[in-house]
């Protein structure tokens, strides 16, 4: 079975192989002539630009719904709770028809307490959201070698990936942040207003506390040993060295240059110590920098358009793949047995174990006319010739609106 199954995981609905590849893999599937594959050509390329424009037009409902809360727009930000909600409903349907999945508590509790290459445990202050959704999109295992000890010593980690993962936050408001004292340090400023929509790639499960901007790092117990060490260190060698001297017998023993030497070196313990943690937490945040640097993608806005290029070619690939698979069989398909067909190409052909979503794809189908169902559940499509015309006269009649 595939490595997300053998890892226990669930069997995901994304397919994580690019439009081009699966078109050329279903051409290269059976003998075809040239003729007929320029014909599957044109219907594949008539399917992107209708749900090119389809997708457009969410692209462009979603845009509207955000541009009063887009942190980055030139505008004033000025929206209410029914603004945002329903954004929030419309943003979270494409996320449906990209295949995407919520980001359950039980998987942010995990990251928060384990780690995986990153040597680094990061407390995230979740009080300071008023609206939090999170989402992953595909999932993958990867060996990585992990350094500890100071390096000497190795170890292999089999990590859980999450492909792509995408954070919808906002802030409360600085009043909340006002109110308590403890808060106003971490108040983010006017910066902090809007809804901030981010994404990123090849994030590990147990690492992903770093996608957020609000953590503070807590160290472990080997950092804090290895910051603490000189300090314990130092006070047992002055103990050592001048307790005796200290605790004499008589008052006479202890002198001003005694004690003036005493201070001297405590206090250079003390921050020795106190420059260890703050190369600490410097190093910390070097590393969570370089990391979000290298998984970034995208920043509010720019993650719409970006999304719905991803449901596109989501909703393309199922499309297709179900099109010519109940064309091309030799046997009758119902819809069982067609996702059944189907799923078992997807492995053999690239390795994925893929719980396809034929449902949503016959549905795509019988959308455009091109599918019809008889009565015993078995499967037909129009032939090539006849789904051009009817995808044609589909693209040709779009707009009408001239009697």
């Amino acid at each position: 079975m595939a490595q997300d199954l053998a890892n226990g995981s669930y069997r995901q609905q994304f397919i994580p192989v690019s439009r081009n590849k699966v078109k050329q893999s279903l051409l290269n599937n059976w003998e075809i002539e040239d003729q007929l594959k320029d014909k599957y050509q044109n219907f594949f390329k008539m399917i992107e630009v209708i749900w090119h424009h389809d997708m457009h037009y969410n692209l462009e409902k979603l845009k509207i719904a955000y541009e009063s809360m887009n942190p980055d727009s030139f505008a004033e930000i000025n929206y209410d709770i029914q603004d945002l909600e329903l954004f929030l409903d419309n943003l979270d349907q494409i996320m449906i028809d990209g295949n995407w999945l919520s980001i359950s508590k039980k998987e942010i509790d995990e990251a928060l307490d384990g780690e995986d290459i990153l040597p680094i445990s990061l407390d995230v202050r979740f009080d300071e959201f008023s609206k939090m959704k999170l989402y992953r999109l595909g999932e993958y295992y990867r060996d990585v070698e992990v350094k500890s000890f100071f390096g000497l010593k190795k170890q292999t980690k089999n990590l859980r990936i999450f492909g792509n993962v995408l954070t919808v936050l906002e802030f409360k408001d600085e009043n909340w942040f006002m109110e308590n004292r403890k808060r106003k340090k971490h108040y983010p400023g006017v910066e902090g207003n809007g809804l901030h929509i981010r994404l990123f790639k090849e994030v590990p499960h147990l690492d992903m506390e770093v996608i957020f901007p609000n953590t503070s790092p807590s160290m472990r117990t080997l950092e804090k040993v290895k910051i603490g060490a000189p300090l314990v260190g130092g006070l047992v060698s002055l103990g050592m060295k001048y307790g005796p001297l200290l605790f004499g017998n008589s008052s006479g023993d202890t002198s001003l240059s005694l004690i003036g030497g005493l201070l001297t070196a405590l206090g250079t313990y003390v921050l020795k110590t106190y420059t260890g943690y703050q190369k600490t937490r410097e190093k910390f945040r070097t590393t969570v920098a370089k990391d979000m640097y290298f998984k970034g993608i995208a920043n509010n806005e720019s993650v719409l358009t970006y999304l719905i290029d991803m449901a596109e070619e989501q909703e393309v690939k199922e499309a297709i793949c179900a099109y010519i698979f109940i064309q091309k069989s030799e046997v009758p398909l119902t819809e069982e047995k067609l996702d059944e067909v189907v799923e078992q190409w997807l492995y053999d052909k690239f390795g994925y174990d893929i719980d396809f979503e034929v449902d949503d794809a016959l549905a795509k189908l019988e959308k455009m006319k091109l599918l019809s169902v008889a009565d015993d559940g078995v499967l037909s499509v129009v032939s090539l010739d006849q789904a051009l015309i009817i995808l044609d006269n589909y693209w040709d009649n779009l707009y009408d609106f001239v009697d």
